[in-house]
């Protein structure tokens, strides 16, 4: 049985379209892959763009230390008054985020495509 390195576990692809930032996460952000994971996120905030959309529509499982870089991206995007969106999550991790609440915090949106529109 082969093990899977980190960058095979998780993907992350960003796509810049004006003022909005799109990242498409891939794969699985498990306790291995999250500390990078938030790297990223916190690397893309620090661009300052006006949306942060995350593409979660390819994202099969995350980490509570995955969900708490997300959180991070969100406070450092709100210090210059950014937001960070959601999109098109799967059943099992819109679910995750029901239950932690964080739907609350984040606009849930069906599609990358609804989120640049709201």
């Amino acid at each position: 049985m082969m093990s899977s390195t980190p960058a095979e576990l998780l993907r992350v692809e960003v796509e810049t379209q004006g003022s909005t930032t799109i990242a498409r996460l891939i794969g699985s952000a498990n306790m291995v892959v999250s500390t990078d994971l938030k790297d990223q996120l916190l690397d893309l905030v620090a661009s300052q763009p006006q949306q942060l959309i995350l593409d979660l529509s390819r994202l099969e499982f995350i980490s509570s230390v995955g969900l708490s870089g997300i959180i991070a991206a969100h406070l450092r995007c709100r210090h210059h008054s950014g937001t960070v969106k959601l999109a098109a999550p799967r059943p099992e991790i819109l679910e995750l985020l029901k239950v932690t609440n964080l739907t609350r915090l984040f606009p849930i949106h069906e599609s990358v495509e609804a989120a640049l529109a709201s």
